[in-house]
């Protein structure tokens, strides 16, 4: 049975004429399901409805609009388990994975929810003067998603916005989009029609659309920076505001002193080849002390081993296919150019009875001792490959971490907490993780961006709020 899901518009679900297949990355011939593919006349019609629904919402308390998004988030949570197996069927990654991103956009509007406090206004007032600093919304806002964290990245986005008094458009990815649509849905409902608008389809018409359309004030944008870059000149045009979390070449470096123990590693692999790689900030670059090297990449090479690569809906396989063919193609690319000029070792094995030339499936590797120069060592590569470099000490280190243009996250290994602090410091990212680098590494306390070509402006907490507001003083003073 295949799912059709729709667009929801000012409280609706709209349909296209033309509709878009969702094919299975793992059985490419099964198709999943279908979505409209939305056109310019669809985005005219979300922004007139979130246009509509922003004066009533705007005015609603804050206590109200975050006791909305808790109720949102707790829905998310309670029936997460109704479209996990979808989310696995159209985008590859296992059951776990799956259920990790409703989950974790569950608990990212239930925080927004605990804190109508954030949008508080600020009061000074003595016998010189009165004054109030208010925090308004901004007007109609856009999010548009990528494919790998389709939910929680939609979360990050509804959540500050809507709390803030914004309307928002979501525009969901290309591919993979169907079991986003079915939750967000759910959640759009509990909002007053035209608040939160979901549209679909390709981003050359729909998100262009919406990035340029002159009553957009705000698009949160989550992708790559080369398309960062096209969003950041559309909106320039009238001058909307932006936050862009683009691509990450993310650095770890395990120190002289770090722990090697099978905890460590196994915190190491899970960094570098969840969701099959295909994680913005996941580990693509590892630099390990020379006198570590040996230990760290036999360890490495045995823990990586134990991989299974299948069907994410089969409860023995620990690693999915790569989720669509433009990001297979890409990385299959990087790996033969590894194979025939690097010392490159396939790893893992495929579950019993897979038909590996039936989907978009990839053994783990790991590359030993690459120079920088190359490509898997300077790209972005977003798949199960592994760099592995050595280093004589932390300058060179640093250094060789800092030499990249992008700057999203990054991580440092040691026994020495107050060691490892000191050497992050130094680390060019948006984000820095302390013997830890992955989804389970995420401090919810803690704001998350980029810098460099890795973006601009923050997710997560009171800080991506900012981003959704404008502050209007109103004052009496007379100097």
């Amino acid at each position: 049975m295949t799912v059709d899901a729709t667009m929801i518009i000012g409280g609706k679900p709209v349909v296209s004429d033309e509709w878009a297949s969702v094919h299975n990355p793992a059985h490419t011939d099964t198709v999943v399901g279908r979505y409209p593919s939305g056109t310019a006349e669809h985005v005219e019609q979300a922004v007139q409805a979130a246009s509509d629904a922003l004066p009533e919402w705007r005015a609603t308390p804050a206590a109200e609009r975050a006791a909305l998004l808790a109720q949102a988030g707790t829905m998310l949570g309670e029936r997460l388990g109704e479209w996990v197996g979808l989310l696995t069927a159209e985008n590859g990654k296992v059951l776990a994975e799956s259920g990790i991103d409703f989950g974790m956009a569950a608990m990212v509007l239930s925080s927004y929810g605990a804190h109508p406090e954030w949008m508080d206004e600020e009061r000074i007032e003595d016998e010189r003067r009165r004054l109030i600093i208010h925090k308004q919304p901004i007007g109609v806002c856009v999010g548009i998603i990528p494919w790998n964290f389709p939910l929680v990245l939609s979360a990050a986005k509804i959540g500050p916005a809507l709390l803030a008094g914004n309307t928002l458009t979501i525009k969901v990815p290309e591919f993979g989009p169907l079991a986003t649509l079915q939750g967000l849905a759910e959640v759009a409902a509990l909002f007053p029609p035209g608040v939160l608008n979901l549209v679909s389809g390709f981003g050359s018409e729909v998100g262009r659309a919406l990035v340029r359309h002159p009553r957009v004030r705000k698009v949160a944008f989550t992708g790559s920076t080369e398309t960062g870059k096209l969003v950041m000149a559309d909106a320039a045009g009238h001058l909307a505001r932006l936050s862009l979390e683009l691509g990450g070449n993310d650095a770890a470096i395990v120190l002289e002193d770090a722990e090697i123990n099978e905890e460590s590693i196994k915190r190491i692999v899970t960094g570098a080849y969840t969701h099959t790689g295909q994680i913005c900030f996941a580990i693509k670059r590892l630099y390990v002390h020379e006198s570590r090297y040996q230990e760290l990449a036999e360890g490495l090479r045995a823990a990586v081993d134990q991989i299974v690569v299948g069907d994410g809906m089969r409860p023995e396989v620990t690693m999915g296919p790569i989720s669509n063919a433009r990001q297979f193609e890409k990385v299959r690319g990087i790996l033969a150019e590894s194979k025939k000029n690097l010392d490159t070792v396939e790893l893992g094995r495929y579950a019993e009875d897979t038909a590996v030339d039936d989907g978009y499936f990839m053994l783990p590797h790991i590359v030993l001792n690459p120079p920088d120069s190359s490509t898997i060592v300077s790209c972005e590569q977003m798949g199960p490959i592994l760099p592995v470099m050595s280093f004589r000490d932390e300058d060179e280190a640093v250094a060789r971490a800092n030499d990249s243009e992008y700057g999203l996250a990054s991580s440092v290994w040691s026994a020495d907490l107050d060691h490892a602090f000191t050497v992050a410091e130094r680390i060019e990212a948006g984000t820095t993780f302390v013997n830890g680098h992955s989804l389970f590494s995420v401090d919810p306390d803690a704001p998350f961006g980029g810098v460099k070509q890795s973006g601009m402006g923050y997710e997560m907490t009171d800080k991506a709020l900012e981003g959704y507001v404008q502050l209007h003083p109103i004052s009496n003073s007379h100097l």
